[in-house]
């Protein structure tokens, strides 16, 4: 699963910026933008039941606030459409809580994907370009070694099954550009990542009461405000 999502955004990325019209504006319509991000994220209730418990015990699974890093590679398409791949890194402590039991894991948490951009303004030629975005993409939850050691072991985490993740994740938000009469610019965004909640490989239900389950279903909410440093190829303002 995880192969075949990787190679199916890679493939649409490269269709995407890559495209015949991507091609001859290449050269003169692309930028690089660099960014550092506060990232939030809402928490997961969850209730583990019948037949692993004969009292349903509320659970939760939640991430840690934190700040990461990444990078977009755009370009701007003529008139009010552009268009850009994205890659975002940051570490992170997940956090599972059920009854009276709290463990916590180390994860690495990578966003990818590629994201169409609508600008408000129809032409480029403006020294502040605000617009709104949308894409699809993935998000890489890598389990550190050292926290993988912890959960395998009966004595630790208790969760025999646990391995990395990796979910499908849409997203969707605003920001707005900076374009000095250089090369350079600044640019702000804030962005709502929403995927499938993983469960790392745990059985989300099983009907063997002594198997070890993670109920955690439904959607997560990744809130995203960034900013960064825009480095404009092939064009300056005039």
């Amino acid at each position: 699963m995880t192969r075949r999502l990787i190679s199916a955004i890679a493939f649409l990325s490269f269709c995407f910026l890559f495209s015949n019209n991507a091609w001859a504006q290449f050269s003169d319509y692309s930028e690089l933008n660099l960014f550092g991000a506060g990232s939030i994220y809402d928490t997961n209730h969850f209730q583990l039941g019948f037949p692993q418990s004969a009292v349903p015990i509320p659970g939760q699974l939640k991430f840690n606030s934190q700040f990461r890093t990444g990078v977009r590679f755009g370009m701007y398409m003529h008139g009010h459409w552009g268009e850009e791949v994205f890659y975002s890194y940051e570490p992170n402590t997940m956090r599972i809580i059920q009854g009276a039991s709290t463990k916590d894991f180390h994860v690495q948490i990578n966003n990818y994907g590629v994201n169409a951009l609508y600008y408000l303004a129809e032409t480029e030629e403006h020294s502040i370009l605000p617009f709104v975005s949308a894409g699809i993409g993935g998000t890489f939850y890598h389990v550190r070694p050292e926290s993988l050691a912890f959960a395998r072991d009966p004595a630790g985490g208790n969760y025999p099954d646990m391995n990395n993740a990796n979910e499908l994740a849409f997203n969707f938000g605003a920001g707005i550009k900076t374009h000095s009469k250089g090369w350079f610019g600044v640019r702000a965004d804030v962005r709502d990542f929403i995927g499938r909640s993983p469960s790392f490989g745990i059985p989300r239900n099983s009907i063997n009461p002594t198997a070890i389950v993670l109920p955690a279903g439904g959607a997560l909410n990744n809130f995203e405000g960034s900013v960064g440093v825009i480095f404009y190829f092939g064009r300056q303002l005039r």
